[in-house]
């Protein structure tokens, strides 16, 4: 197969029906999931024969052609099963773009080869600490560095890792195109939530060649992801920003979760010290189920909105403005605090038993959240740059990932 061959692609109410019949095994095998500190590799199999992998794959070399939409639904239903499976998927599809950037006889073997799980992952930096060097030599590169928080590095064959090839100017920044194989393994990712992401270190042993085919930036994968458009080959508009909206969604599942968590046992637990025999006799527990509910469906809302607004950009053909961008990252990030607390509304209701490791609603309070912990996802940060843009006050430029630069 080849970029050019049709290929029989997934339709999203299959893997949405496959994710539903995966969530009783995507529930008991969370918590293997933190205590391996990496998904466990028999459900990398069964999402792999279920297609949820394809999400993963350009659309060129047989991946879904999915819209927001049905993406957004997808990632939301799986993290529903398990935050930490959902999050390595989500992170994985990362690499569709960076995989546009780069000649089809350098990324087809990376794409056409035998393969169980994501093929790809991609580290794109905002700092030099977060990302590697580059000085260029005949042929190519030689790269050095130490890139943490490698999610779906675990699983994949191959890595876009961030680089920058200039010692003062940070906008020099680049991304090489590395066999795992090659690299070095650190088995250091030990988090207090989404411990099951297996988002570990990998470095460099020295310096690497990376041969000049194999080296992009942000200016060759803007010029190939027009090139491809054109040929009805390309990527869903949006970039960066439409992966945050989908990525929202994780939070959305897992706060679905911690609901049907909740209520299923509501019935038969007590409330020491009050007057009632269960708590669910109890108002201050319908107001805790009330606030929480009405923070997810409010979150929900948000992120229908936002949807929507991308796939109305894809039919149209046209990208988000900046300040749509900036619009639809502080929505990204309005969700995830918004189920974040929703949830910890939910754990505090559950009284001292939730502390137990066997209680779901501890896992999925820590996995939610460290998610809205995240830079790209902490909230504070997102409505401050929207405030100045609102009161139109200059700043110094964002700090961005690599991706974020192709267009600046």
């Amino acid at each position: 197969m080849n970029g050019t061959v049709a290929v029989d692609r997934p339709h999203a109410q299959e893997i949405l029906a496959h994710v539903a019949e995966m969530t009783p095994w995507l529930r008991e095998h969370q918590a293997d999931a933190e205590a391996q500190r990496r998904i466990p590799q028999e459900t990398i199999e069964r999402l792999d024969e279920a297609g949820i992998f394809s999400l993963t794959t350009p659309a060129r070399y047989g991946g879904a052609e999915f819209t927001t939409r049905e993406t957004h639904d997808i990632i939301r239903a799986l993290a529903s099963g398990c935050g930490a499976t959902a999050w390595v998927v989500w992170a994985a599809a990362g690499g569709n773009l960076w995989s546009c950037a780069f000649p089809e006889d350098v990324i087809a073997p990376v794409y056409e080869s035998p393969w169980v799980g994501n093929r790809t992952f991609a580290l794109g930096g905002t700092s030099r600490r977060m990302s590697g060097t580059a000085r260029q030599v005949e042929g190519g590169w030689m790269i050095r560095g130490t890139w943490p928080f490698a999610t779906g590095s675990v699983h994949a064959s191959h890595g876009y890792l961030a680089v920058f090839y200039d010692e003062t100017d940070d906008d020099k920044v680049g991304m090489a195109l590395v066999a795992k194989d090659q690299l070095i393994e650190r088995d250091d990712w030990d988090a207090m939530g989404l411990a099951g992401t297996g988002s570990q270190t990998v470095a460099t042993d020295g310096e690497l060649f990376v041969p000049d085919e194999r080296f992009s930036d942000p200016a060759q994968l803007a010029t190939q992801i027009k090139e491809l458009t054109h040929q009805g080959r390309g990527p869903a508009r949006g970039g960066l920003v439409r992966s945050l909206i989908i990525g929202a969604g994780l939070a959305l599942g897992m706060a679905d979760q911690a609901m049907e968590a909740f209520l299923a046992t509501i019935g038969r637990r007590s409330l020491p010290y009050s007057p009632y025999a269960r708590q669910l006799d109890a108002p201050v527990a319908h107001h805790s189920v009330g606030r929480a509910w009405a923070q997810i469906r409010a979150a929900g809302r948000v992120a229908d909105a936002a949807v929507a607004e991308l796939d109305r950009y894809q039919a149209e053909g046209a990208d988000p403005s900046e300040r749509e961008a900036l619009q639809l990252h502080t929505d990204a990030a309005y969700i995830w605090d918004a189920c974040s607390a929703a949830v910890q509304t939910l754990f505090r209701a559950s009284g001292a038993s939730a502390i137990i490791k066997r209680n779901p609603l501890q896992l999925i309070t820590r996995n939610c959240l460290a998610g809205s912990m995240h830079a790209a996802n902490h909230l504070d940060t997102w409505l401050e740059n929207v405030g100045r843009a609102l009161c139109g006050v200059d700043a110094a430029a964002l700090s961005t990932s690599v991706l974020e630069r192709r267009t600046t």
